[in-house]
């Protein structure tokens, strides 16, 4: 699927099934969730929104957000460490090589069978917290990281944030044609 062969090293996870989102709908966040255009003023919009809430939940978290390479906003609440900063370093990762989110890559490649994907442990970890930055009729084009939570609260952190910047009134309406 991906083109290339890849080795992804999984740490022991101790989420429960029921806690897990199935590839099919992560992917379709990856459709409800897209961008007309994006920049660095979009960029500090939305930082600043994922900073709110998790200062709203009391949660420390790093959250980065790049365009084409380029860091254009990124913030480590007080609470974080530099570990959280590799881990968003890493997951960004992911969402470059692959143009998915971490947490689908993850799901999708503990679903296969027999096959060993090769990437660098020190540069790639599949875990929750990078969502693709896709621009209708481009693709993906940047990511939005959030690290310092158990990953699929990261994810999770993201996707929320998405939904408020959207203004969307329930899963699956994008208001944004």
């Amino acid at each position: 699927m991906f083109g290339s062969i890849y080795l992804f090293l999984f740490e022991n996870n101790t989420m429960a099934a029921s806690d897990l989102q199935t590839a099919a709908q992560l992917l379709q966040q990856e459709q409800d969730f897209q961008f007309l255009a994006f920049d660095s003023t979009i960029a500090l919009e939305l930082g600043l929104l994922i900073i709110k809430t998790a200062q709203q939940k009391g949660i420390p978290v790093v959250i980065s957000i790049k365009l084409n390479g380029h860091l254009l906003f990124h913030y480590s609440m007080p609470g974080t460490s530099p570990a959280d900063v590799e881990l968003a370093r890493k997951k960004s990762n992911v969402v470059s090589e692959f143009r998915h989110s971490s947490l689908y890559v993850g799901e999708y490649l503990s679903q296969q069978k027999g096959e060993i994907y090769f990437v660098d442990e020190k540069e790639y970890v599949a875990q929750g917290g990078a969502f693709p930055l896709i621009v209708k009729g481009v693709g993906v084009v940047g990511s939005i990281t959030v690290s310092g939570l158990i990953h699929t609260e990261d994810h999770d952190l993201v996707i929320g944030c998405l939904k408020e910047f959207f203004g969307l009134e329930k899963e699956g309406k994008n208001k944004v044609e």
